[in-house]
């Protein structure tokens, strides 16, 4: 029996694989970030001008880059029907919805210790929850794959419902983790000291959440590399290089590195949108074309049933009349450029035995 994925194989993202050329782009995209990051490296550490209003900008413009890419993989998954995709852009929406209390809650950015009832430690806890909490949905993705490899009692037969239910999953998800890092902020162990966030290393919670990132890129290489599958290892390989910055070797609010890592992080959420929009123009020219096509096909039809049949010659009987008029169609169709060879053999064998019967008239 074929899977729910496997039927549009060559259709989408989520299940078109990878060509050699798309293997070689995302290799030295790597390559330049991995260059990137390690030019950056030796000043990490190094303070610079406090700007509290760039998170909000950044943070806006990082909210729609996951919220469209969201929608678009929740379109691809009402197609598909596969719990996988239907996760993953569950992965999107819980990144796009974990910026929002993060953004509102950063102390300066719209209040001097943020909204939401905020404290000390709220802001440094919503960035582990929103680090650490994407790649265990990639990590459950890239579980589900394999298992739909082989079994299509994963798709999905509602899809609707299941988008309904996953976004309001998610939400619930969103607001109990930001309950977590206000209400009950208390609870949780102490890792900001004023600007310094480097218990969050001596304590293992920033490197917990870089080896989860980690384990997650490792999760998705496989030997036949879908599309999605290659953009996604390429996010992941950024998100690493995003949390090592500003978070494992970078060690206060506003030095290089608190700013770099969020760059990196603009740059790793772009790379999944920039492929779903690419690959929407080509499906969008590929539909032109066939309509284009078809109209032509039809019109050339068109021409071929509506041509002007002769007269009965003078003294011709009914039988060869009609003999007559059925091979001119056969031969007319024959003049037709889309008939491929099973079709025109079954036309030539018809005009055989029409010339048969009129022979024996």
């Amino acid at each position: 029996m074929v899977s729910a994925v496997s039927r549009h194989h060559h259709t989408f993202l989520a299940t078109a694989l990878a060509s050699q050329r798309e293997k070689r782009l995302a290799a030295a995209i790597a390559g330049v970030v991995l260059a990137a990051f390690l030019a950056l490296l030796p000043f990490v550490r190094v303070p610079l001008t406090p700007w509290p209003a760039f998170i909000p900008a950044y943070e806006a413009a990082l909210f729609l880059i996951d919220l469209i890419t969201a929608v678009l993989l929740f379109d691809q998954f009402f197609y598909l029907r596969a719990f996988s995709v239907l996760l993953l852009g569950s992965a999107y929406l819980f990144d796009a919805l974990m910026i929002v209390p993060h953004a509102l809650t950063f102390p300066g950015a719209f209040t001097t210790t943020g909204l939401l009832g905020a404290k000390a430690q709220t802001t440094a806890w919503l960035y582990v929850f929103w680090h650490g909490g994407f790649p265990l949905f990639v990590i459950g993705y890239s579980v589900l794959r394999n298992l739909e490899e082989d079994s299509p009692r994963w798709a999905i037969s509602r899809p609707g419902r299941g988008i309904a239910t996953a976004c309001a999953g998610v939400a619930l998800l969103a607001v109990a983790l930001t309950l977590l890092a206000t209400r009950a902020h208390d609870w949780l162990p102490v890792v900001m000291q004023g600007s310094d966030y480097s218990l969050l290393v001596t304590k293992g919670i920033s490197p917990a959440v870089l080896a989860l990132t980690l384990v997650g890129l490792l999760t998705l290489w496989r030997s036949k590399q879908r599309v999605i599958d290659l953009w996604l290892m390429v996010v992941m390989w950024v998100w690493l290089f995003d949390i090592a910055l500003a978070s494992v070797i970078g060690s206060t609010r506003f030095d290089l590195g608190f700013y770099a890592g969020r760059i990196f992080g603009l740059i790793a959420a772009s790379f999944l949108l920039v492929t779903l929009l690419i690959e929407m123009a080509r499906l969008h020219a590929r539909a032109i074309g066939a309509v284009a096509s078809a109209e032509a096909r039809l019109a050339q039809m068109a021409g071929i049933r509506h041509r002007p049949e002769p007269p009965p010659a003078r003294g011709e009987s009914t039988d060869d009349f009609i003999h007559r008029q059925n091979l001119a169609r056969y031969r007319s169709l024959l003049e037709s450029d889309s008939l491929d060879e099973a079709q025109r053999r079954s036309i030539e064998k018809l005009i055989e035995d029409e010339e048969t019967k009129q022979s024996e008239h």
